[in-house]
């Protein structure tokens, strides 16, 4: 089961705001406050949401169309998120019905490059990056997502959950979006007893107290929705988030790094799970999991580029460290952290010695 919606990349925001490993070196806590100085920054900027709209015959909407391998309709409850392409700050998600599984953006912030991202139960997430500029008008997108490999198999799609679950679950993600995040529990909690074997109410139940900041209650119904589907992807990127967030790194680990086995395309995974490596002083993982977070979310996780700097400045690579992060200042030239990133690399190229320097 898999699933990945709006408030889970809030929480990576969370993991990645709170700084990183202890370092000793002049050059390990220069990166360290960089790094944390751009996670906080980016923190500090408001999320813009998408609403279907009243008027679906808005000549200003993105429409995304979801289906199954057969080129069918899903059928099934997916979510939509739309970001400007090269971001990772999520501009809003909506849900796509079960039964035309369509998805309507409206309120798009301005022309320009976007990228979206699909996801429901069972199935990898997709991304497709478009266009939106004067002549666009209302633009067709068509998503076709492909079931998670099992065994070298594809997995059969988690049966879908009875209508009256199914109602709670949207008012409960519709409050999630509202931020009433008790209203969320309530209806979460209502869904969960009516269908409790189901895994991915159990996630959502999970979710919506986690992002309430009771993390007992969030641990409980994450663990839960883990030991009904174990291969539950976003339950244990979550479950992984919980214990980061409960300084538990090392904890933190098992969850992110299966969640990773099982899904290829799940960079949110990488990138927080090379941060919980950093943390730990596992340099070299804290960098192949930074470069597979920018590399797989096409651009999306650019923001990692400053963890695989550090990760390479720890393990003796300066030269290395100065690529990735002269790389990130390429790509996001005008990010907050661009003057602290700047600093760092003049400071790497003065404690480099030069080729002359070296003794005969």
């Amino acid at each position: 089961m898999h699933r990945r919606s709006f408030w889970t990349q809030g929480w990576l925001a969370q993991v990645l705001r709170r700084g990183l490993v202890s370092v000793t070196s002049k050059a390990g806590c220069v990166a360290a406050a960089l790094i944390l100085f751009a996670m906080t920054s980016t923190g500090a900027a408001a999320q813009q949401h998408v609403y279907t709209p009243e008027d679906l015959l808005s000549d200003a909407n993105i429409t995304v169309g979801v289906y199954g391998p057969d080129g069918r309709p899903l059928g099934r409850i997916a979510f939509v998120t739309l970001y400007k392409k090269g971001s990772n700050l999520s501009l809003g998600t909506v849900m796509a019905g079960t039964t035309s599984s369509e998805a309507v953006l409206t309120n798009i912030p301005g022309y320009g490059l976007y990228t979206i991202g699909v996801s429901a139960d069972g199935y990898e997430t997709e991304q497709k990056d478009f266009e939106y500029n004067a002549a666009s008008g209302r633009v067709e997108i068509d998503v076709v997502l492909h079931p998670l490999p099992v065994g070298g198999a594809a997995a059969s799609p988690p049966s879908p959950l009875d209508p009256k679950v199914q109602v709670h679950v949207q008012k409960g993600y519709k409050a999630m979006q509202e931020g009433k995040y008790q209203d969320a529990q309530a209806e979460f909690m209502a869904a969960q007893k009516t269908a409790p074997q189901s895994a991915e109410v159990c996630y959502l139940l999970g979710a919506a107290y986690q992002k309430g900041n009771d993390l007992k209650n969030a641990q409980v119904y994450l663990e839960k929705a883990i030991s009904i589907d174990p291969d539950h992807v976003n339950a244990l990127v979550a479950l992984g988030q919980i214990f980061d967030q409960l300084k538990d790194y090392q904890a933190a680990i098992a969850p992110l790094e299966k969640a990773c086995t099982l899904d290829g395309k799940e960079w949110h995974a990488r990138w927080a799970l090379a941060d919980a490596y950093l943390r730990v002083g596992a340099y070299e993982k804290a960098r192949k999991y930074a470069q597979a977070a920018v590399e797989i979310s096409n651009g999306a996780a650019n923001k990692a580029e400053l963890i695989e700097g550090q990760a390479l400045a720890q393990l003796g690579r300066p030269d290395d460290a100065i690529k990735v992060l002269e790389a990130f200042l390429h790509d996001l030239p005008d990010d907050p952290a661009a003057p602290s990133v700047r600093a760092f690399i003049t400071k790497l190229q003065n404690d480099t010695p030069k080729s002359s320097d070296k003794p005969n």
